[in-house]
This record gives C-alpha cells, structure tokens and sequence, in this order.
C-alpha cells in the first residue's frame, strides 16, 4: 500500500515476478476494509499516508491479527517514526527509495515468520487437544478405578454380612420350626381336651371351661398364634434369600467362568435392588425354559443390577418393569424393559460412552452401562437398547450358549 503511483506499480510487478500474488490500495481505509473481509499474510504500508498513517493502520491490523506481519516503508526523514513503529511491533521497515532486493528479503523473512505462526498454532492447538483428551482419559481411569474399589468393597462387605447374618438367622428359623411344632401338638391337646370336657356330660365343667376360654380369649389366642409363626416363618425365609442373593452378588470371580442359569441371577439380583424398585415400578417377571451357560456370575449380575436400577430411575412416580428371559438359536436372552421417559437418538447413541449421564451431578457415575458392555462383551455377547422419548426403554442381552475362549478366561 502506498499513495504514490508508480511505487505501487514497480513493487507489485517486481513481487508478481517472485511468485507473490499482491492486492494494491492507494489509501488505509480500503486497505483495511479488505484485511478485514479477506485478511491477507503480510502487510506491506508507507509510513506517510493520507488520512490513516502506516503505524495506525499497523495498531489496528495487530488487533485484528496480532500474527500478521506489518513491513513498513519509510524515507530517510521518517527514521523517528520508524523507530516508533518497530517498538508497536512492526515486523520490518525498509528504507525508501526501495532497493528490491531488501525488499524480496524481508518479504520472504515476513512470510516465513507468518507460516511459522501457523503452524506454531496448528501444533500448539493440537498439543492442547491432546493434552485435554489425555487429562480426560487419566480422570476417566481415576473415576473408573475409584468405581471399581467401590464395588469390590461393596462385595466384601455384602460377603461379611451375609456371613454375620446367616449364623444367626439359622438359629432363628430352626427355633421358630421347632415352636410351630410345639404349638401345633398343644393345640392338639387343647381340641382333645375340649372335645372330652364336652363329651362328659357335666354342664358345670363345660360352662366353667367356655368361661375360662373367654376370659383368656383362647380361640383368639389359637387363630393369632398361627398366623404370626407363619409370618415369622415367611420373614425368615424372605431374609434367607436375600443373604443368598449377597452371597451370590459379593462372590467373586475365579479365572475360569462356572455355569450358571440366567434366571436364578436375575433373582439373586432382584433381591439387592427391590428397594430402588418396589416404590416406583410393579415388577413382571417372564422367565423362560432355558439352558445354563458358562459366565462371570458376578459380573453378569453386575449387568443386570445396572438395567434394573436404571429401569428404575427412568420411572417418575409409577410404572411397569418386565424381565424377560427366553432362548434363541445360539443364545440365551435377556431383556429389561420400563414404561418410563425413554431416551432420544441422541442419547441412544452416547450411553455406552464411558462417564456420560443424564441423571443429575452427583446422581450417577455414567459408568454402570459402559461396564456393562464392556462385560457382555467379553461375554460374546450383544446388548442392545430401542426407546423412544415418552414411551420407555428396552434393553437386550444376549449371551452365547457356548463361548470358549471366554470360558477359558482371558
């Protein structure tokens, strides 16, 4: 740029020469106009212009591109100003009358200077990616293995209290069995003894024992103490399955897989998660004929855990969870289904991915359904998931009926 004719005229057709494709302007404004709209990699200004000046139009191009370098040109008489425009960053200036040859040479060196410039930024942003996705990665395997502690605790402590639950709960249910025996020869006796006092004949003794029976409200007393023991009897029962249910989910895996039938996972499972669902969801259970395979136990119980629980949570205040088990060719099959919210496509598509999560800060790891995967995986298996927003989600789990190499162990 430069407001004298012939100067633009012999600099452009020398650069043109030197492979340099130059846009020209005779005054600031336009110039600036058009680094604004198309930018450019080297500016090259008179320091005397009209209107805008060389140095003003450089402060004004560094704050649009700090990276673009600013040549100017400058008379003899004009060193002032060119010292003063170096010190606001002026990337050269060349001494007029123009001798080409500094000119090719501090051209060159600006465009140079601007290259490395990008690419510096090319690395440095690339450098940057790397870095944040290397720091997500680490925080990822530091939440994962933090997760992963997690429930090996939860397993050993699940194991210690089934251990601490169980030797008592023996002594309760045999006691109770034993009580229900008793009770039930003494009210043997009481209907014999009954039956004779009314088979004597004596109207004293029959009426003496009707009142006797009312006062200590004996048939109330017979009928009570029945139904109580049974109830206890239930209770124990109840509990004893859920210290199995511990066992099963706490015990963990050896190297090689065991067999194992999905369906009597499904209910050791069940039995640690019915709190998360019995307030929210009715619960049916479809459970098929089907053969037992060999598994991870605890980890295939980690699976269904996972989809109960988030079964679960997806149901606002009531709804419907069905668990479903049947047999295909070569698999047997799972499928968890709920009537709650359901997901959009785009939330389909990112729920294996490892820490994402819909649920609120604090409310979930975003680990339970990437584990999963990962585990049916290995399994040589497929899981898959179909919902649509408003009307619930259904998840399906296939596992081989024969997978050597997992059962083997890796």
């Amino acid at each position: 740029m430069d407001d004298e004719f012939h100067v633009r005229s012999t600099i452009t057709s020398y650069l043109g020469k030197n492979d340099c494709k130059v846009a020209v302007f005779d005054n600031s404004h336009d110039a600036l106009a058009a680094f604004q709209r198309d930018g450019c990699d080297l500016v090259l200004s008179d320091v005397k212009m009209p209107g805008m000046d060389g140095v003003e139009l450089l402060e004004r191009i560094r704050e649009l591109d700090r990276d673009v370098p600013v040549v100017l040109m400058t008379a003899y008489a004009d060193l002032d100003m060119a010292v003063n425009a170096i010190k606001k960053h002026a990337f050269d200036f060349i001494i007029k009358p123009v001798e080409f040859e500094c000119l090719l040479v501090a051209v060159e060196k600006g465009l140079r200077y601007r290259y490395l410039s990008i690419l510096e930024k090319d690395h440095s942003a690339r450098l940057e990616k790397a870095i944040e996705e290397k720091t997500r990665e680490l925080q990822g395997m530091h939440r994962q293995m933090v997760h992963s502690e997690k429930m090996a605790a939860v397993g050993l402590l699940s194991a210690g209290v089934a251990h601490e639950i169980n030797n008592p709960l023996s002594f309760v249910s045999s006691n109770l069995s034993t009580l229900r025996r008793y009770y039930s020869r003494m009210n043997d006796l009481l209907v014999w003894q009954t039956d004779a006092i009314n088979a004597s004949g004596n109207p004293d003794i029959v009426m003496e024992q009707e009142e006797l029976k009312k006062t200590l409200k004996i048939d109330r007393f017979v009928g009570d103490v029945q139904v109580l023991l049974d109830e206890c009897l239930d209770g124990v029962d109840r509990i004893k399955r859920i210290v199995a249910g511990l066992k099963n989910f706490a015990h963990r895996d050896e190297d090689t897989a065991t067999e194992a039938n999905l369906n009597d996972l499904i209910q050791s499972t069940l039995t640690i998660v019915w709190n998360e669902i019995k307030y929210v969801a009715e619960l049916k259970k479809e459970l098929g004929e089907i053969p037992r395979i060999r598994c991870y136990p605890s980890q295939i119980n980690q699976v269904i855990m996972n989809l109960l629980v988030n079964a679960a949570h997806a149901i606002d205040k009531s709804g419907v969870i069905t668990v479903r088990t049947w047999q295909d060719e070569n698999s047997v099959c799972m499928s968890v289904a709920d009537t709650g919210c359901g997901m959009s496509e785009e939330t389909i598509n990112r729920i294996f991915e490892p820490f994402f999560t819909t649920k609120e800060v604090g409310k979930g790891t975003g680990l339970g359904l990437p584990i999963s995967y990962e585990i049916v995986m290995k399994h040589g298996g497929t899981i898959d998931v179909e919902s649509c927003v408003g009307n619930g989600t259904t998840f399906t789990v296939r596992l081989p009926l024969a997978h050597p190499e997992y059962a083997e162990g890796e």
